[in-house]
């Protein structure tokens, strides 16, 4: 199955389909302004609409006056919504009908055995326009103007009869199948023909044929109905790529949000474990010789797993033979059954099951239909395609399933706003015992389900109502001879109560087993009405939808039944899921395939990680479940493919056993299967680190724009005062660093406070759920990064530093190296393990097992570990404590007469040395802990080279971050004769720079030449820099090196170093400082006429004019004069390939200084404006307001 194929086509016709209803709207007078009134020439016969004056005639006009009528009495919202929602609706209902056809007549199940869309030899016409006349009858008839239009399409062949005729006989196909398909076939809408013009040569019905290969449909070849699945979720794409853009969703977002198409492998796995497992724990109960697993194999079920020998023993001692009675007393739901793909292979299951006890296909397919399968959705469109699947499955097996009127057991939950007063004259007909009870009934129905798209099938019905005496209710004859305005009113709470009843009948009613994949929606996204609802009924598992259902599906089984799903598996680790965690506590898992991140194909990344599992509700103390661990496995086949062999080989390491009363002794009770017996037996031995200390995370600033800043981009001088340092989580690194942040906090954060208590008013000025736990601000402490897809990392945090929400962090009294050590070792595992979500509370550092011993020995080690990652950290100018760069760390000891490869070959040696002593220290930290927790046989203590944090040598980002060095040097940032910062904002000292002087200006010219001779020339001032730091007599080799290891193209080492500046020094430094730099690079295009930097911490509101002046105006006036001289060089010049490189310089010259000459007026407008800029406002802000509108600086991308 090309599901490539079928995403093309679903997307695109979605959007065809919508442009062509909208466009057909616009020109019968319909769209976003409003519905039109007819144009003045209109007349009985023919009426006009639109600029356009687009006719209709005959029955078009009963048409468009049913359609108007109903949009009308759709209009509880706004027009534009009503109208979109109904664009979407006629869509769909189109694109399903569509599907269908294709589907029915691929396998020739369309009663005239004539295909619509396509045709059975090849030709162009489809089958049902060449064989219309012997279908009549099956077509119900045509009328006279029918049979003439087809008459003389068929005789004359003209394209636009023929198109004509297409159109009235697909219509009429499609009417006809109401006969066989009325839930998807529907005749209700008379006015949806209007909307959409069938054609076979273009459009959607042409891009399915040729699009999607037939053998996608053909059930006898690789054709399976879960084809009509893929493209019903492929269909909602774009919705739901819409919807997953908004923080929260409304009632219309839910089935695009979370419709996902479950992987056949899962939905056989589920069904297999659940209906399989029920019916052959029946036959052994029954004392069927066979072991479990020669059972499952004899049905085919290949992803039945079998219980352990103790399991069956229990299981059948524990159970009754009237459990088991016949295949007609299964009962399946799936509550949100999408598409129907679970219900298509459980069709499957139960046909087996059938067939094992004597029944034929035909009368089991019936059976299975009206006794086994029940499902629920709350969009009609899932609806309408599950009903069609099942009816597809049946049709296999019976012939005559679609002309035996069957009405199988899915709905959709409908969504009703009629009042319980209409009901009255229904009550007083009907024969009804409780007047005052079956109001109250009615009452509670319509109440729950006045949001019924919304709540679905979690919606609970009081079990005291009387179905029964509703049911008297709908019958046909109460109304007779009633007539007037309650009369009709009546009649439609009867329509109302045939939808809804059936429904709450399901919803209140108990199955033998519950199977689904239910939707994914966190409770900050739902709607309100629903978020009300979970909020009200779901206490224990109101964080998620999925969890709720989790809750809802062992309520549909009742006690002792059989539930499978796949959800996210959050619900098996995390601390707002244990409430829901201690009831499944009193259930028992069966098993589980614990399948982690890319279980489907369709979502990439870490963050959908999830879970597949079958549950029995009720509590088997001694029962040992089943694990499948294949979180490893990094794709949907190599899941699958390992699942496999778990089932088939008694070596598979990828299986886990072990009783659910393990985990009930674990804080928090986490489905921790995996844990050794050791493990479980340190939790149970030993305190823990929250008996120690209580961790927490930080401040949340609700506004990073307006609060945060990264450290390089504000004054030096408000550093520590009104700024202070914040921990912001950031990438894996151990023991120190990830410091880059600063946050305003001055006067004790009194701006912060005070926006946070006007922006959430409801806090009534408890700002502290907002900023948490200020007390442990500015102590020392341990953090780690809050969200993380990799390893846990653990951080040293001094006592200067303020942390975010973005962490997590402990600061105890005592023992805080230990607790660092501890962390940062492999024993974290137990404790990385409890939660493996890519969310890390602090909670669950708490839960940490806490054994102290050797105390001075690991302190001393992570007091090693810290000053070494602190070394490493600083060795970078993008961080706060950077002093020098390391090449210039020696350069007096050679009495500043050394090369750069001999200084690079230093510095390398040096941080590869502290590479291995960090990853030295750290296995010997392991060491200690793997044997005082006792896990030798589960750990080893070896460290990879890729989760050491500090870095080692990398000779081209050195040598970029030594010329990075240089520039601070010519602006003043960095000087030769101070360490670290020498100037960022505030007052200028000369007395600094003694061995190198920066530019006076603020500006340094990147050209492809030296046209100044002087300081404003960056190689004239990077040959200054290399003479007085290594020497002059190394200053060539030096050169030579640089342009070896960063050059460019070029004939030089001067020429090469000047493209590396021009070419790719903003674009790293932009990288390396996180998109905030502090270098803005002044250009004039693509032609690169003029580019110069600027020291934004010097920046005043005359820098652009002195740029102008000093820099652009004389730049200008050089190339002029070098065009001059490279055009007599042409003249002059005889020898044709040097006379070419001359014209070359000449044309480059030429459009240099053209596009100077505009790049002058910018910069002389801007300079008019004297543009001051305020350090604090950070450098986004900064960079686009000196530029006011126009293109003056290099974009920061």
């Amino acid at each position: 199955m090309d599901k490539r194929a079928i995403n093309n086509f679903a997307v695109k016709a979605r959007r065809d389909l919508i442009r062509d209803i909208t466009n057909k709207l616009g020109l019968l007078g319909i769209d976003e302004a409003g519905i039109q009134e007819k144009r003045a020439e209109s007349t009985a016969e023919i009426e006009y609409y639109g600029e356009l004056a687009y006719e209709i005639s005959g029955d078009d006009i009963r048409l468009r006056r049913e359609l108007v009528s109903h949009l009308k009495s759709r209009v509880a919202d706004d027009w534009n919504t009503v109208l979109q929602d109904f664009i979407e609706e006629v869509a769909y209902t189109w694109f399903n009908r569509i599907i269908a056809i294709r589907f029915m007549e691929v396998n020739d199940y369309l009663p005239s055995k004539t295909r619509v869309l396509s045709s059975e030899n090849g030709r162009t016409e489809p089958d049902i326009l060449t064989e219309a006349f012997d279908i009549e009858d099956d077509l119900h008839g045509f009328s006279s103007n029918q049979r003439a239009l087809l008459a003389k399409a068929l005789d004359t062949e003209i394209p636009e009869d023929l198109d004509k005729a297409y159109t009235m006989l697909f219509i009429k196909q499609a009417n006809a199948l109401n006969d066989n398909l009325p839930y998807l076939f529907e005749r209700t809408s008379d006015y949806m023909q209007l909307l959409f013009t069938p054609s076979y040569h273009d459009g959607v019905i042409k891009d399915l044929i040729d699009g999607i290969p037939e053998s996608d449909f053909d059930v006898q070849l690789e054709g399976q109905v879960e084809v009509i699945g893929w493209l019903y979720q492929y269909y909602n794409e774009e919705p739901k790529d819409l919807a997953f853009k908004k923080k929260s969703y409304k009632k219309e977002d839910i089935p695009a949000v979370t419709q996902l198409f479950t992987p056949d492998w899962v939905v056989r796995y589920m069904v297999e474990n659940s209906i399989g497992r029920y019916w052959i724990r029946g036959l052994l109960k029954k004392g069927d010789p066979r072991s479990e697993k020669e059972i499952a194999q004899s049905f085919g079920w290949e992803y039945y797993l079998p219980e352990s020998a103790d399991n069956q023993e229990l299981l059948v001692s524990s159970s009754t033979p009237e459990q088991f009675a016949t295949p007609e007393d299964i009962t399946v739901i799936d509550p949100a059954m999408g598409s129907g793909h679970i219900l298509v292979y459980a069709y499957d299951v139960l046909q087996q099951i059938y067939e094992s006890e004597g029944f034929s296909k035909k009368d089991s397919a019936e059976l299975i239909l009206q006794k086994n399968l029940f499902g629920l959705d709350i969009d009609n469109r899932a609806f309408q395609l599950s009903y069609f699947a099942i009816m597809m499955k049946a049709r296999q097996d019976n012939r005559k399933v679609l002309s035996q009127g069957i009405r199988p057991n899915v709905f959709d939950v409908p969504n009703i706003s009629d009042s319980v007063d209409f009901a009255d004259l229904l009550i007083k007909k009907a024969d009804v015992v409780d007047t005052n009870g079956i109001k109250n009934s009615l009452r509670q129905l319509l109440s729950v389900f006045s949001h019924g798209d919304s709540l679905g099938s979690i919606i609970e019905i009081n079990p005291a109502i009387d179905f029964k005496e509703l049911q008297k209710l709908t019958k046909s004859n109460l109304l007779i001879n009633e007539d007037g305005f309650d009369a009709i009113e009546a009649g439609k709470m009867q329509q109302t109560l045939r939808n809804m009843l059936p429904v709450a009948k399901i919803l209140s009613s108990r199955f033998t087993i519950a199977i689904t994949n239910p939707p994914y929606m966190q409770a900050s996204k739902m709607p309100k009405d629903l978020k009300a609802y979970v909020t009200s009924n779901y206490v224990d598992s109101k964080s998620d939808l999925f969890s709720v259902f989790i809750e809802r599906l062992a309520k549909f089984v009742g006690s002792n039944g059989l539930y499978a799903m796949i959800t996210q598996h959050q619900w098996m680790f995390l601390s707002s899921f244990e409430r829901l965690r201690n009831k499944i506590n009193k259930q028992s898992i069966i098993n589980m395939a614990h399948l982690g991140t890319k279980a489907f194909e369709e979502i990439g990344g870490e963050v959908v990680q999830t879970t597949a599992f079958v549950m029995q509700n009720t509590q088997m103390s001694d029962y040992v479940g089943a694990f499948v661990r294949l979180v490893d496995y990094d794709s949907q086949k190599k899941k699958q493919a390992a699942y496999l062999n778990a089932v088939n080989s008694t070596e598979s390491k990828d299986v886990y056993r072990t009783n659910q009363t393990n985990f009930s002794a674990m804080p928090g009770r986490p489905i921790v299967y995996w844990f050794s017996n050791r493990d479980f037996s340190i939790f149970k031995s030993n305190k823990t680190i929250g008996d120690l200390t209580k961790g927490g995370t930080g401040l949340q600033t609700s506004n990073g724009k307006r609060f945060l800043r990264l450290w390089h981009e504000v004054a030096s001088n408000q550093l520590d005062r009104k700024w202070k340092p914040y921990a912001k989580g950031g990438a894996f690194r151990r023991w120190s660093g990830n410091d880059d942040y600063v946050v305003n906090w001055g006067e004790k954060g009194t701006e912060l406070k005070r926006f946070i208590v006007d922006r959430y008013t409801y806090l009534k000025g408890n700002y502290s759920l907002v900023i948490k736990n200020e007390g442990d601000y500015f102590k020392e402490g341990v953090l780690t990064t809050k969200i993380t897809s990799g390893k846990l990392s653990f951080r040293f945090s001094p006592s200067a530093q303020i942390f975010s929400d973005a962490t997590t962090g402990i600061f105890p009294d005592k023992h805080l190296l230990y607790l660092l050590g501890v962390l940062n070792s492999k024993v974290i595992f137990l404790t990385e393990e409890l939660n493996p979500t890519l969310n890390f509370q602090a909670g669950d550092i708490e839960k940490m097992p806490l054994i102290i011993s050797n105390e001075n020995i690991v302190q001393v080690l992570v007091e090693n570990n810290i000053s070494m990652s602190n070394t490493d950290w600083n060795a970078f100018e993008k961080n706060r404590h950077f002093q020098a760069h390391p090449f210039l760390k020696h350069i007096d000891e050679h009495n500043r007469n050394w090369t750069l490869k001999d200084a690079f070959e230093v510095w390398a040696k040096e941080a590869q040395d502290r590479f291995n002593q960090l990853k030295s220290n750290e296995e010997e930290l392991n060491r200690i802990f793997i044997d005082l927790y006792g896990l030798q046989d589960e750990l080893t203590p070896d460290v990879a080279d890729k989760d050491v944090s500090v870095r080692i040598a990398d000779e081209v980002r050195d040598v970029k971050s030594f010329l990075s060095y240089f520039v601070g040097l010519v602006f003043g940032r960095y000087s030769l004769d101070v360490p670290g910062l020498a100037y960022a904002g505030g007052d200028w000292d000369d007395s600094k720079y003694n061995s190198f002087q920066p530019n006076k200006d603020n500006v340094l010219v990147l050209s492809d030449d030296n046209y100044f001779n002087d300081s404003r020339d960056i190689i004239s001032r990077l040959k200054e820099f290399l003479m007085i730091a290594f020497g002059d007599d190394n200053v060539q080799e030096n050169l030579e090196y640089i342009a070896q290891v960063v050059g460019k193209n070029g004939d030089t080492a001067e020429e090469r170093i000047r493209q590396y500046f021009i070419k790719d020094f903003y674009k790293d430094h932009v990288s390396v400082y996180s998109k905030r730099p502090i270098y803005w690079e002044y250009n004039s295009g693509k032609k690169e006429g003029f580019r110069a930097l600027m020291y934004v911490h010097r920046y005043d509101a005359d820098t652009t004019g002195t740029i102008r002046m000093d820099y652009l105006l004389p730049l200008q006036e050089a190339y002029e004069n070098a065009l001059v001289n490279f055009e007599s060089l042409v003249e002059n010049e005889t020898v044709a390939k040097t006379r070419k490189i001359y014209a070359k310089k000449v044309t480059r010259l030429t459009n240099q200084i053209d596009e100077i000459k505009l790049f002058d007026q910018v910069l002389q407008h801007l300079a008019t404006l004297r543009i001051e800029i305020d350090l604090d406002d950070g450098v986004v802000k900064n960079h686009e307001k000196i530029q006011a509108g126009q293109n003056l600086l290099t974009k920061i991308k």
